[in-house]
């Protein structure tokens, strides 16, 4: 039998889904499989008499070409010789390709993980296949994979993240021997990322890679969550909700908007949420924790500005928290927090309430390290950063904006809460929030409205803080 054709699905699957570097050279680049039409179905295309498959190629392109994929799964499922064998020689280059998946894995970054997850999506553009036969093969890939990144000790966010863009849209159909295994790896996989990390927001990560920040892996579950919460309610035009409209919508990541490279970031994740908005209607898919309802995809423009938006806010977010973590008389930690001689700052940090079934994540958490100790209560402050545009309303407008704000941020930072953030001192352990604050972006905020809004918060006893960038 000649060598089994790990070395172009490899190839496909590691160096470019990935963005890394791999030794072997490319067997069948994707611009290539884009320009091939499939000729009438023979098996001598792919394989010999008894099944075995002939050079590298044959296997990328029977892989690629999904009817002639369901084809030979088809036959195999039927008992078909030639095709069991063919088909069994798919499921063991595979499972390589899912072994060497881990191993990449390792070399994945903290700080280019959304971007290199999300890329995984492009697995669609080499095995497009929905049938059975296609799902069977990512069954396999994640099977190994998931066993194998074990193993390794891959960490549990990339693990996960892998698992999610694997197996969209797969129901862990048994169709092969083995497929009952396969869901079991998959689910122990699933387990072990969860007992350290808070579970994934599948849309959430692929949004996050379309931004152009670097995220360190503890910030990803809350960046996640806050914008799958932005999209959710999110105005802006969306596509149609029936599938049989939307079909006609639906993006190529090779074929992006006039103005934008094909292999960029944010297309790439346009392109990964719309199918998976697309499977979460259709009922292939169960939607991400907090959904309420599944929801057509933003078009291609709104999808942008959401994240142009969510990327302001991210920066000024990231504006408050140099500023408290900045010392001196006039910097924040002394001036909004003027009781703390050691204050640490972190941001996007979990924490859990008795009232909610789903962590929530402050913009910043200061604690008071001078008063963590045995019989000491910790002075634990909560921040809450939003860019409101104040500008066009009226005081009155103003107050009734500020005081929604302040029942939300009660409601979702205040009173006793347990700190989810690991190697946080005091993860895992259940304090009560001395002060939740408010911070506006100070420019949005016209000086009478601003005036306004201090005098009420003070006749409240609530912190209100302006930042201006």
């Amino acid at each position: 039998m000649p060598r089994l054709p790990s070395l172009a699905i490899l190839v496909l699957l590691s160096s470019v889904l990935l963005g890394g570097s791999c030794s072997e050279p490319k067997a069948v680049p994707l611009e290539e499989l884009q320009k091939d039409i499939a000729p009438p179905f023979d098996y001598s295309l792919y394989c010999d008499e008894d099944g075995t498959l002939l050079g590298d190629r044959s296997a990328v392109l029977l892989v690629y070409r999904a009817s002639h994929l369901e084809r030979v799964y088809g036959d195999a499922l039927a008992g078909n010789p030639r095709a069991q064998a063919l088909f069994g020689q798919l499921e063991t280059a595979v499972s390589r390709t899912g072994m060497e998946m881990a191993k990449q894995s390792l070399g994945i970054a903290c700080g280019s993980l959304p971007a290199c997850v999300v890329q995984w999506h492009k697995l669609d553009e080499f095995l497009p296949s929905r049938g059975e036969g296609g799902l069977r093969l990512r069954q396999v890939m994640a099977d190994s994979f998931s066993r194998a990144a074990m193993l390794q000790h891959v960490s549990n966010t990339t693990v996960s993240a892998v698992l999610d863009v694997l197996l969209v849209g797969t129901v862990l159909k048994r169709g092969a021997v083995g497929a009952a295994g396969t869901e079991a790896a998959v689910a122990e996989a699933r387990a072990l990322a969860a007992e350290t990390s808070v579970a994934p927001v599948e849309a959430g990560r692929l949004a996050v890679a379309g931004l152009e920040v670097r995220l360190a892996a503890e910030e990803l579950p809350a960046l996640e969550a806050r914008i799958v919460e932005e999209e959710a309610l999110a105005t802006a035009a969306r596509h149609p909700p029936r599938l049989e409209a939307l079909t006609r919508y639906r993006p190529s990541a090779s074929q992006p908007p006039p103005g934008v490279q094909a292999d960029h970031p944010r297309w790439t994740s346009y392109v990964a949420y719309w199918h998976r908005c697309y499977e979460e209607l259709a009922g292939t898919r169960p939607l991400p924790p907090r959904a309420l309802e599944a929801k057509p995809p933003l078009a291609w423009d709104s999808y942008s500005a959401l994240l142009d938006r969510f990327q302001r806010s991210l920066e000024f977010q990231r504006s408050v928290t140099r500023k408290l973590q900045q010392p001196g008389s006039s910097k924040g930690s002394t001036v909004w927090l003027p009781d703390m001689k050691q204050p640490l700052i972190t941001d996007n940090t979990g924490l859990q309430l008795e009232s909610r079934a789903h962590p929530v994540y402050v913009d910043q958490l200061a604690v008071d390290q001078a008063t963590l100790g045995p019989g000491l209560r910790p002075s634990v402050h909560t921040f809450s950063n939003k860019q409101r545009n104040f500008s066009t309303l009226s005081v009155d407008e103003a107050l009734r904006q500020y005081r929604a704000d302040l029942q939300e941020v009660q409601a979702k930072y205040s009173g006793v809460v347990e700190v989810r953030r690991p190697g946080h001192p005091l993860f895992q352990q259940k304090v009560e929030i001395s002060q939740a604050h408010i911070v506006y972006d100070g420019k949005l905020v016209p000086p009478p409205i601003r005036t306004g809004l201090s005098q009420y918060a003070r006749s409240r006893g609530a912190a209100l803080h302006f930042h201006d960038p």
